[in-house]
This record gives C-alpha cells, sequence and structure tokens, in this order.
C-alpha cells in the first residue's frame, strides 16, 4: 500500500493561521471507482462543504501485486504489516519488489505496460524463492544486497541502464506518513454478505479497534450511501435493500435504484460533484438508518455521514 502522490505528499504540513501540524486522513478502499471518485470531490468541494482546514484527505492506493484486491481483510491485513515493516524498519521481499516496480514506473524507468511489469514480478518472485529460497512475505536480512543482486539481473534481462543507482532511492520509496495517536486510517468498505462473511466483518472490526483505525461500512452498498443524498431513498424496499439482489445481469437493488434517481451514474464514471453538493441531506437522512459499526453488520445504513461530520470539526 503507498499514499496517492498529491499536494503535501510525503511532508507533515502546517496551518498559517494557527501553527497547527495538518492531521491526515489516510482513505483506504475497497473499491477502486466509486468511493475514490466521490472522496476526491469531497476534497475539491471542501471548502463549499465547510471540512476543518487542519485535515489532509490522502488516499491509499494498492501496489502493483495488490492491484483487483477487494477482500477488506485481505487489504487490512496488508497495510497493518506495511506499517509494521516502517516501523521496526524491516522489509519483506513483497514489499521491497513492489517499491521496485513502482518507482520504475514513477520515474519513468520502464514504459507504462502491465505486460513488461508481470514480467519484472515473475523475475523477482523466482530470484527470491529459487536464489534466495525465500518466501514474499519473508523479512530481508540484506536489503541493500538483495536489492543490488535483483537489480543487476533486470537491468541485463530487460535491457535497463544504469540500474543499481536507484537502490538507495528504492529503498526509502514511499513508506507511509501516518503518525499513530494523531492520523486516522479509514477502512471503507461494503458489507457485503455474499463476499464479506460475518466471520471477516467480526475480525476487520476487532482489528481496526486494535489499530485504532476508523472501519467505515456501507450495508448494503456505497451505492446506499448515494442514494441518501435524495429524500427519494425513503420510498425504496427495505427488505429489498438488505438482500440487495440483482435486478438486472449487471445490477443490484441499489445502483439500479439509484440509476433510476440519477440516469447518469456508472460505478467507474459519474458527477460526484452532484451527490456530494447534497452531502447535508446524506448525513441527515443516515439517521434515519443504521449507524452503529456492529449494528451495520446486519442492518441497512452507513457511517460514511459520521466520518464527514469529524471532518468537519
Amino acid at each position: 500500500m503507498r499514499e496517492r502522490k498529491g499536494s503535501g505528499f510525503g511532508r507533515r504540513s502546517v496551518a498559517s493561521e494557527s501553527k497547527q501540524a495538518i492531521k491526515k486522513y489516510f482513505l483506504l478502499y475497497e473499491g477502486s471507482d466509486t468511493e475514490v471518485l466521490y472522496f476526491d470531490a469531497i476534497e475539491d468541494m471542501r471548502k463549499e462543504i465547510e471540512l476543518n482546514s487542519l485535515i489532509e484527505l490522502v488516499p491509499i492506493i494498492r501496489c502493483f501485486s495488490e492491484e483487483g484486491w477487494s477482500n477488506p481483510r485481505k487489504i487490512l491485513d496488508r497495510v497493518i504489516q506495511d506499517l509494521k515493516e516502517r516501523d521496526t524498519g524491516t522489509i519483506s521481499f513483497k514489499t521491497l519488489f513492489d517499491k521496485i516496480i513502482d518507482y520504475f514506473h514513477e520515474k519513468q524507468i520502464i514504459i507504462n505496460s502491465k505486460v513488461l511489469k508481470r514480467a519484472i514480478w515473475k523475475t523477482m518472485k523466482q530470484i527470491c524463492e529459487e536464489e534466495f529460497e525465500k518466501t514474499l512475505e519473508d523479512i530481508i536480512d540484506d536489503p541493500e544486497f538483495v536489492c543490488n543482486k535483483v537489480l543487476t539481473e533486470l537491468g541485463q534481462k530487460y535491457k535497463i541502464d544504469n540500474i543499481i543507482q536507484y537502490i538507495p532511492e528504492i529503498i526509502k520509496f514511499e513508506d507511509l506518513t501516518y503518525e499513530e495517536n494523531y492520523d486516522e486510517i479509514c477502512l471503507i468498505v461494503d458489507r457485503d454478505k455474499e463476499s464479506f462473511i460475518e466471520s471477516q466483518y467480526d475480525y476487520v472490526k476487532q482489528k481496526c479497534e486494535e489499530q485504532g483505525f476508523r472501519f467505515c461500512v456501507t450495508n448494503p452498498c456505497f451505492e446506499f450511501w448515494l442514494l441518501m443524498h435524495s429524500e427519494k431513498v425513503f420510498d425504496l424496499d427495505q427488505e429489498k435493500l438488505s438482500e440487495n439482489p440483482k435486478v438486472t445481469s449487471k445490477k443490484r437493488y441499489a445502483e439500479y435504484e439509484l440509476h433510476k434517481i440519477y440516469p447518469s451514474y456508472k460505478k467507474s464514471n459519474y458527477k460526484a460533484e452532484e451527490f456530494v453538493g447534497n452531502i447535508d441531506t446524506a448525513i441527515k437522512n443516515e439517521k434515519e438508518f443504521c449507524e452503529d459499526i456492529e449494528g451495520l453488520k446486519h442492518s441497512i445504513g452507513s457511517n460514511i455521514g459520521l466520518l464527514i461530520e469529524d471532518m468537519r470539526k
């Protein structure tokens, strides 16, 4: 996991008026489209919706090997492991290899080719298993030695010139700037009963409590939070919302009803600003449904509104 590039990346900025350090809200999404667009719109409209000027929204995105992950437990465990490695000054083979590919991409050392990235990953994994006789999750004893060995082979195989010079930058590349007991990590997920089973829900809830993370859930899915931006949310069938069955080959009930109210809505391409403009309606309407994290395991509702309210304080 790594922070998405943006203003203030990697720095702890200070508000000039108060000399207070900016508090960061790290947003860790289960999905890769709908939630991202929504919270990007919140950032763009922060003055209009009166977000606290002393906070910064920092999206956490997946590294190369994590692309396509959607299991909340898997995502949570990974960010906990990343923070553990950062705090203990250790690094696993997986973390190092992700840093190498992400660094190559960021610095345009390799072209943006998924085929090439997969080939490089396969080569690094082979080096890990065959030459070092380790697994990807094993901690590296000598990161500089391993990085030198891996980069030398990559340079030869993929014709990358002067590759060794990048070792120091790669090893320290893009650690999370999260500060425990000050910042917030917010895991934002759907309560999908088919894929996010009850035992996983209990595990994620407990781990978030232990780590001091915020567990943000919408039951049954994020589209229901979007539906709350309209008073028409109270016209919907709550039993169907709870079950959220498929009503077409591609859409479940919540998304289908959302599309009826907002015809232009698409998961990966919609005008999130139209929803954020009605955020006070959503916060008010949310209070008519479940907002309690334990209750959200079985009851329709959300606690996204509570998160927004805290961001305004």
